[in-house]
């Protein structure tokens, strides 16, 4: 029973680390089946609930993963299978069973998850569970023998060398097993102007930079560009660049060079830093346009990493007809209006830098203010007319519509803004609540120009990180109509610890999960001679290896002789050098006398010594 209650416990850790990448039909399936295990005691009726928890998660599994989600689909079938398995924990071949299948789920999890953290406890629990199984087999270690050692170590060899010299990728991280998962992606292009909320106040690490700690950049005030937005037609904003693609993008003054890693949780588009940047190498592969931005051709749950160069700051380009006619396109039946109430007092310069600066007077002195919780605004013109509070894609939208209206090109910008830099690993990290939105407006005598207007409206939301500005939004949390501070939640010491953990998970993935053929090449040629063949020395060091382990369970399994014993023996090594040893048919007591009879001055050391061996082993 206490076997069971460790295996419901792993399995229910499972469904928590599990409970966001896979359907809640599943998870309530694998709780079901494992709360129906106790209840249920008849054999026949076991058997038809296994059956039909079986026959339903197949379908369910072929109902929720009709694309390719391969990884998701694995770790469900893993989960369902572990729970099902659950109901035969009966004999001792069932244990094993039920450690491959755990073992198998850990894997699945941790294709889903590969970060220090998932892979330490993940092997933790596996640890503890096969302990568990051996407590309770009693399993004498010492029966690895030479012999069965040797068994197990010449088809090692044989497989090694077949494994290196014919699969030379075999060795290569774990990450590229997932290169060819590709998701089919059901998003759409088209974001309606009501949907650009609520504000984003995840704490998720987006993604993370290196390469930036020695350039003395302004980390909280860097902007990051994903994704430009041009089309205003019926309020909806659409990312139509397809047209825009420019597969060589040329750059003059290279001032930057920074590395991107992107999380699980990506998009089909890569942040890069405002200004002009260009993707030197990439994991993945992607399409550039002219406007800026890059986008993956194909989603993939493989790790986007990436290489950049460029300057930071306004786009200092040459603009095309279309992208100028882009930029001042606008279908609205409300321009007029929109026209009278903003610019009726406007002197309409025919320089674009000063109708820009108006533009920007204008704005201001509208008096909106920043909100995490706006009302809802049907169209940007409701906004513009009615509306006041508001956050960046609201000021965002207006602004461009303002410009547009006032004959200034203009394209909304989304990304980040701001990061958090890691002491540890020297990165940059950049989080979910780090989302953001700007505007760059073109004038011709210096290219696309960054206008935020936000920092117009909230100048601290630039000047301070996202998190410090929502805190000081919203200083409280309600809990059951209880207000608490959010200062009680912070703690320099807990950030700390975030940060080393995260620099460990950088490490693990650098090293262990991309450890390439090349990175194996290298660090085998430095420990061995260089003419020996590299398939043989890693034939050679996996026969050491398990060598070292033999040697570990055979002294460790040794019988370990009682202290007492030991003592005992000294004794009669002690009188057999004074020519005194114990007959076999000579009792323990009949020994004492003789020894005290031949040797009188250690009288006291024999009876002293004998006293000890029977109160031992004799009451």
């Amino acid at each position: 029973m206490k076997l069971k209650l460790i295996t419901a416990f792993i399995i229910a850790i499972n469904v928590l680390l599990l409970i966001q990448d896979i359907p809640p039909n599943i998870i309530i399936l694998t709780v079901a089946s494992l709360a129906l295990s106790f209840i249920v005691a008849g054999k026949k009726l076991r058997t038809f609930f296994k059956v039909a928890f079986l026959v339903g998660s197949i379908v369910l599994l072929r109902y929720h993963f009709k694309t390719l989600l391969v990884t998701e689909c694995g770790v469900s079938f893993a989960l369902i299978l572990s729970s099902l398995k659950f109901w035969e924990l009966d004999e001792e071949r069932d244990h094993f069973n039920m450690f491959l299948i755990l073992s198998l789920c850990e894997c699945c999890i941790f294709l889903l998850n590969p970060t220090f953290v998932i892979f330490s406890f993940g092997l933790a629990k596996m640890l503890f569970f096969f302990y568990y199984i051996l407590k309770i087999r009693n399993y004498d270690i010492s029966l690895l023998n030479p012999k069965r050692l040797l068994l197990l170590v010449t088809p090692s060899i044989i497989l090694s060398l077949i494994l290196f010299y014919t699969f030379p990728r075999f060795t290569q991280g774990f990450v590229n097993t997932s290169d060819m998962q590709y998701i089919v992606s059901g998003g759409n292009s088209r974001i309606d102007f009501k949907q650009l909320g609520p504000l984003n106040t995840s704490g998720e690490t987006a993604f993370k930079t290196f390469g930036l700690g020695e350039s003395n950049l302004p980390v909280k005030l860097l902007y990051w560009r994903t994704a430009v937005l041009w089309h205003l037609s019926n309020q909806e904003w659409s990312t139509s660049n397809s047209n825009l693609r420019q597969e060589t993008p040329v750059l003059t003054n290279t001032k930057l060079k920074y590395d991107v890693e992107v999380f699980s949780n990506l998009k089909d588009l890569m942040p890069v830093l405002d200004g002009v940047s260009s993707v030197i190498n990439s994991s993945l592969p992607y399409n550039s346009y002219s406007d800026g931005s890059y986008k993956l051709k194909t989603i993939s749950r493989a790790n986007l990493t990436y290489s950049l160069v460029g300057t930071y700051g306004n786009r200092l380009q040459e603009s095309s007809d279309l992208m100028l006619k882009k930029g001042l396109k606008l279908r609205s039946q409300r321009k007029d209006e929109i026209s009278k109430a903003y610019f009726a007092n406007a002197t309409n310069s025919p320089v674009d830098e000063e109708r820009l600066k108006e533009l920007i007077k204008i704005f201001k002195g509208k008096i909106f203010q920043y909100s995490t919780t706006p009302p809802m605004y049907n169209t940007v013109e409701d906004f513009l007319l009615t509306g006041k509070d508001g956050y960046c894609s609201h000021f965002a939208s207006a602004f461009t519509y303002l410009a547009r209206v006032y004959n200034l090109p203009a394209r909304m910008v989304v990304g980040y803004l701001g990061g958090e830099l890691n002491p540890y690993d020297n990165s940059v990290l950049v989080k979910e609540m780090d989302a953001h939105a700007w505007v760059e407006v073109f004038l011709q005598n210096k290219g696309w120009v960054k206008v935020d207007p936000t920092a117009l409206v909230a100048p601290e939301r630039i000047t301070m990180s996202a998190q410090e500005f929502n805190n000081k939004l919203n200083p409280y949390i309600t809990i059951l109509n209880f207000q608490i501070n959010r200062d009680l939640f912070s703690s320099a010491t807990l950030n700390n610890l975030s940060l080393w953990l995260d620099s460990l998970n950088t490490k693990f993935s650098t090293d262990i999960l991309n450890f390439d053929r090349e990175k194996q090449l290298a660090v085998l040629r430095s420990l061995t001679p260089g003419n020996l063949s590299v398939g043989w020395i890693f034939a050679l060091s996996l026969s050491a290896f398990l060598m070292i382990f033999w040697l570990i369970f055979y002294f460790y399994g040794k019988k370990k002789v009682n202290p007492n014993q030991k003592r005992y023996q000294r004794f009669l090594k002690k009188m057999q050098s004074h020519g005194l040893s114990k007959a076999q048919y000579e009792t323990i007591s009949q020994f004492q006398i003789r020894c005290a009879r031949n040797l009188p001055s250690d009288v006291n050391y024999i009876d002293r010594e004998v006293g000890h061996y029977l109160d031992s082993f004799y009451k």
